[in-house]
């Protein structure tokens, strides 16, 4: 009895199925992205010859060893403290934390109307290279009270702004572990997303991380919104290169 042929299967078109296959994959596929905080590094500066001094109240120091051993103010701490010390940072009066400045109608209207005053006299000053120095000094002064001024108009109520010298220092060690340094990085920033958050969502109904990811879906009717956030609770991170502590 002859054997009977099994039929193969025809397996020519195998790849272009596998390739429709992949192209329906990435079209469909969406990518979770982790949500932070934006960095954005200084510009290389030249050395400063009349630097105004900024006082050791307004400079939190935040430092990692090389046995990863975690300093605050120059005092043994533990990861734990951290979160307490920058929430103290930004919030609190006591007089080793940052200097503090009211914002409300009065001091809005008085110090804008300095600057102008003070951009009108320097327009007239015949030294070119010092009057373009301090015509962009105080323009910078209006822009950043000019932030202040649309917080205020959108929360409706007057608030504590920390001085704009007032800075956390973050340091690290050559021999300190990445973990370790994350560890106090991710305390750091932490205290500030959920003091963005918590006044964001109590003032407009929303988290800043929801604000934000509204935007960058093309919803730009939130902008006012997220720079008041960042007028009444600023990220002032400074992490200089890694040396030995």
């Amino acid at each position: 009895m002859a054997k009977k042929d099994i039929p193969e299967i025809n397996a020519g078109s195998m790849a272009d199925i596998a390739f429709l296959l992949l192209i329906f994959w990435l079209v469909t596929t969406t990518m979770d992205r982790d949500m932070g905080l934006r960095l954005t590094l200084p510009q290389e500066m030249p050395p400063c010859e009349d630097c105004p001094e900024v006082r050791d109240r307004n400079v939190l120091k935040i430092a990692v060893n090389g046995k990863d051993e975690i300093q605050i103010e120059e005092e043994r701490a533990e990861l734990e403290d951290v979160a307490q010390w920058v929430d103290d940072f930004y919030n609190s009066d006591a007089d080793n934390m940052p200097e503090r400045h009211l914002v409300n109608e009065t001091t809005i209207a008085d110090t804008m109307a300095r600057l102008a005053i003070l951009i009108t006299e320097t327009k007239m000053i015949p030294d070119e290279k010092m009057k373009v120095a301090l015509l962009d000094k105080y323009e910078k002064a209006t822009e950043e009270w000019e932030g202040k001024n649309s917080c205020f108009e959108l929360t409706e109520e007057p608030f504590m702004c920390i001085s704009k010298r007032a800075v956390i220092r973050y340091e690290s060690n050559n021999g300190t572990t990445f973990e370790t340094y994350f560890e106090v990085l991710d305390q750091i920033k932490g205290v500030l997303k959920r003091l963005r958050n918590d006044f964001s969502m109590s003032t407009f109904g929303m988290t800043y991380d929801q604000m934000e990811k509204q935007e960058e879906d093309g919803d730009k009717s939130l902008r006012p919104m997220i720079k008041a956030v960042r007028v009444r609770f600023p990220l002032r991170l400074l992490e200089p290169d890694a040396r030995n502590i």
